[in-house]
């Protein structure tokens, strides 16, 4: 089954003037939001994907499964007639361990009446894992700022906006489609969560901000636990991928036909039941046990360092005296081991 390579190469030739922007160039660009461009773009600067091309391929890369796909993809939005000639204004990057912010946005502009802002998930720094975990229970530096970013973008276009991301990129789109002024929220066509997150049940208590998420469409794997996280009012398509289990988050995998991305029929039983368990017992936590457990897990990562999974599986049970300072039962820690191997997975297939 084709995926977004396939699209690139089917559809390429077509530019956004003649054919507007669909659920498959929203995954491409929440795509290539994962690709570090940091060192070769100004946030004061606008630049095409062609321009920018030739000093990527210059910058200092590491070697790793992911970069191998990001590399690909870049080479043919390059040459994509649909694509090269794109360009990415105002990226911004902020990252603060004080306030455990971790937030990347840009904005893709792509023809004369339509634009695009795309989120970036989560990155491969602990403070980006912590804001992810903090998601559970708080409102986050990052999903404010999301607010912000928008507002500034929507105040200084008269062209049709819609936003996107991918895992918390998709949370941070769906946070600052709902939290954004009325006269905002007028300018935005479409918001697309691609299996990222829903919002926690402190905000989804808001009857008005239920009835709002309902224009945004959320995209998630049948088998992918990420985006079955917390409340969802959105509209929820079940998406087929060509790879299984937690694997099925990386939406290169993801199944594309015509410009259209694949759907299901269900979410796999197993998948369903293990979201469901997890978010009732979000529910019927205190913030402040939320609070521990994530302080607890987030602590137990940066005592061994995210870099090396199999040292922190090896001696996940050697630090007892973590367990005593965070006061947890037993129960909670049923929680913990339920969370930690999804957790360690991810951060093992993106690191």
């Amino acid at each position: 089954m084709n995926n977004i390579f396939e699209y690139l190469k089917w559809r390429g030739d077509i530019s956004f003037d003649i054919e507007p922007l669909n659920e498959v160039d929203n995954l491409i660009l929440c795509a290539f939001s994962y690709i570090r461009i940091e060192n070769i773009i100004e946030p004061s600067e606008t630049k095409s994907i062609k321009e920018l091309y030739p000093n990527y391929l210059n910058s200092e890369k590491k070697e790793s499964i992911l970069l191998k796909n990001q590399n690909t993809l870049f080479s043919l939005l390059e040459k994509s007639n649909r694509f090269k000639n794109v360009k990415i204004a105002k990226f911004t990057k902020e990252t603060s361990k004080l306030q455990e912010k971790q937030f990347c946005a840009m904005t893709f502009i792509l023809s004369d009446k339509e634009l695009f802002i795309a989120f970036r998930g989560t990155d491969e720094t602990l403070t980006g894992w912590k804001e992810n975990f903090n998601l559970s229970y708080q409102e986050t530096a990052s999903q404010k700022r999301a607010v912000s970013y928008i507002e500034e973008i929507a105040m200084h276009t008269k062209k049709e906006i819609t936003i996107g991301g991918h895992s918390k990129g998709g949370n941070l789109a769906m946070y600052g489609y709902v939290n954004s002024k009325d006269t905002i929220r007028k300018k935005i066509k479409k918001t697309y969560n691609n299996d990222g997150p829903g919002l926690n049940s402190k905000i989804e208590n808001n009857s008005e901000l239920k009835e709002t998420e309902k224009n945004i469409t959320t995209f998630i794997p049948k088998a992918s636990i990420v985006g079955g996280f917390f409340d969802n009012h959105s509209v929820i398509k079940i998406i087929e991928s060509n790879s299984i289990g937690i694997l099925e988050h990386d939406l290169y995998t993801w199944k594309i036909d015509g410009n259209s991305i694949v759907t299901a029929k269900n979410m796999d039983k197993k998948t369903k039941e293990i979201c469901n368990y997890i978010n009732e017992k979000l529910k019927e936590m205190p913030e402040e046990k939320k609070r521990k457990i994530i302080n607890f897990i987030y602590e137990l990562l940066s005592s061994f360092g995210i870099n090396d999974i199999e040292e922190v599986l090896q001696k996940l049970g050697k630090n007892n005296f973590l367990l005593k300072k965070y006061n947890l039962s037993i129960e909670d820690m049923q929680l913990v081991w339920k969370l930690l191997p999804l957790i360690l997975e991810i951060i093992k297939k993106y690191s």
